[in-house]
């Protein structure tokens, strides 16, 4: 991961301590369908994949009715629930990373984020988390056909910064996510703030960090 020329970053659980707010939101939703949605099920299937594709696989693994119509109705429930959630709640920074930033944009190194979210919330996320000045370019899931764990977004990013794939590093925290970087044949730095880190190196994480203050991390701006 020397001589690294662009960061690409998912944004809940990787840049703000928000992942668990889906959760809470699809777990409300599902229990008006008496499914009880754990959060250990969402973590390690479903984050970073959309609200449609969970809605559809947890409605039919459940044996409800998943038809699209159903679906819609379900992924326009979760955002309402998450809207509500997110407007009223507290968004921290994952520790460290302000002055991680800080030191990547000093280094020159190019910054974007890839992620599952849409882009009104992730606005609202970094406004409240107090960084968004950081970041001038954002890839949402409607710029890509095929959301995480396919490659498309995270090699999307690397487009937008003008770079090749192997000159960025991924920034994940969920196991989808390092899937969709190692299928990009990007180096994933992964963020232990959702998972345990023998699950992310499992999934193909190069390096685990509880946070930006990890001084694994300085081996990036050598």
């Amino acid at each position: 991961m020397n001589k690294t020329k662009g960061f690409i970053f998912d944004l809940d659980g990787t840049l703000t301590l928000s992942q668990h707010l889906h959760y809470l939101a699809l777990h409300e939703v599902f229990l008006a369908y008496d499914i009880d949605y754990t959060q250990k099920e969402d973590q390690e299937k479903f984050s970073g994949k959309g609200s449609r594709y969970t809605c559809e696989q947890v409605l039919k693994n459940a044996g409800k009715d998943s038809s699209p119509a159903e679906i819609d109705k379900c992924a326009t429930a979760k955002k309402e629930a998450y809207d509500k959630i997110i407007s009223g709640a507290r968004i921290d920074p994952v520790p460290g990373i302000e002055a991680f930033l800080e030191k990547a944009r000093t280094a020159g190194i190019k910054m974007i984020i890839a992620t599952g979210n849409k882009l009104e919330a992730t606005h609202l996320l970094l406004q409240k988390a107090g960084i968004g000045d950081f970041f001038g370019k954002i890839v949402s899931q409607s710029d890509v056909k095929n959301q995480k764990p396919a490659p498309d977004i995270f090699l999307k990013a690397a487009s937008e910064l003008g770079l090749k794939p192997e000159e960025c590093v991924v920034f994940e925290d969920a196991i989808n996510g390092i899937t969709a970087a190692k299928a990009g044949q990007i180096p994933c730095v992964a963020l232990t703030t959702g998972s345990p880190a023998e699950d992310l190196l499992k999934a193909g994480a190069d390096i685990t960090v509880a946070d930006y203050n990890d001084q694994k991390l300085i081996k990036l701006f050598n």
